[in-house]
């Protein structure tokens, strides 16, 4: 396989160099240091930014990282409070069916809150 197959193949592309106007790297930091924080800084070339393809594109490459991350992050906190939930109903129906026996079953944390009430 030769460089230029090897290059083909890559998922990740990269294109010519282009030359970025002092003015502009502003907005290419805005772009993504905003995922970086947490907040759509990208808009901002998006909407100041008419002249400059090469901004425009890095802004809206930007936005689409950003609401990935955004959505991961909303499905991060869902499926850890569904595993959370999933992980309460186990322990409430091991605690059930121990208390049926019988059983004082210890749960760690729980137990020791409960004993100060």
């Amino acid at each position: 396989m030769t460089p230029q197959d090897q290059q083909q193949q890559s998922p990740i592309q990269s294109v010519a160099k282009e030359t970025v106007k002092e003015e502009n790297k502003i907005h290419l930091l805005l772009s993504y240091i905003g995922n970086i924080l947490g907040l759509p800084l990208c808009i901002i070339p998006l909407v100041t930014v008419k002249d400059d393809d090469f901004v425009k594109w890095h802004a809206k490459n930007a936005l689409v990282l950003y609401i990935a991350g955004f959505i991961s992050a909303i499905l991060t906190v869902v499926l850890i409070g569904l595993c959370g939930l999933a992980a309460l109903l186990v322990v409430n129906i091991m605690a059930l069916i121990k208390s049926l026996n019988g059983e004082r079953w210890r749960i760690p944390l729980v137990s020791d809150l409960a004993e100060k009430f």
